[in-house]
């Protein structure tokens, strides 16, 4: 498949700077709301079954929680922001976010 249709297909880069403000406001506000907290259990669950039978492969790690940062996101927005997603926390900032969020579970512990 050429790069061109990929990029159609799932989505655009990365694009802009990471604001890293924007995403330690981001993490800050995913780990206090309650509505979020049981597909993070799901999620950290998800990775001790790997982790057990040996099928963890940690860059994939930050994919299974780019949903969970997509999902504070939209969250966050709603309640806080007025405009779109992308305007507050571009992809780069939510990516970010999700690389540091794997890197912090690793171990599939809280």
């Amino acid at each position: 498949m050429k790069r061109r249709a990929l990029r159609k297909r799932y989505g655009r880069t990365a694009s802009g700077p990471v604001d890293t403000t924007a995403a330690n406001e981001l993490d800050l506000y995913a780990e206090n709301t309650s509505e979020l907290y049981n597909q993070k259990k799901s999620i950290l669950a998800n990775i001790r079954r790997k982790l057990a039978s040996g099928k963890y492969n940690h860059a994939l790690a930050p994919k299974i929680w780019m949903y969970w940062v997509d999902a504070a996101a939209k969250r966050y927005v709603k309640e806080f922001g007025s405009g779109n997603v992308s305007t507050i926390f571009n992809k780069a900032t939510r990516e970010h976010l999700a690389h540091e969020l794997a890197d912090r579970y690793r171990t599939g512990e809280e």
